[in-house]
């Protein structure tokens, strides 16, 4: 199915915190990218691992704001360790988090009737 095609998914509520401060730039290439390093405890990091494998090959949307209207869509990079947290006490780990093709979202999915006229 093309990626066109394919349903947005919507980043998890209870992650939106690990998204603050998350630095989007672009590239030579012109596409835009994002990432953030975040310290994780053990349930933060099977939410994030059940989630990427989910998303595989999938957009993701990001609400980075309270404003439901401004929103990117990206698709999620695999996670990287990045090693000790920095607070051991509280977190098991360092982890990466990035997402690649970033595009700005109206956070509105189209009907599918919509959609499918958009294809014809």
């Amino acid at each position: 199915m093309p990626l066109s095609q394919t349903p947005i998914v919507e980043w998890p509520a209870e992650l939106y915190h690990l998204l603050q401060g998350i630095q989007i730039v672009t590239g030579a290439d012109g596409n835009r990218y994002g990432r953030i390093d975040a310290d994780v405890d053990r349930e933060t990091l099977f939410q994030l691992n059940d989630f990427e494998a989910r998303v595989r090959h999938r957009r993701v949307r990001l609400r980075l704001t309270d404003n439901a209207e401004e929103c990117l869509v990206g698709e999620m990079n695999p996670l990287v360790g990045l090693g000790a947290a920095a607070d051991p006490t509280q977190h098991i780990g360092k982890v990466r988090l990035s997402f690649h093709d970033v595009q700005d979202d109206s956070c509105i999915d189209p009907s599918p009737l919509h959609a499918a006229s958009q294809l014809t």
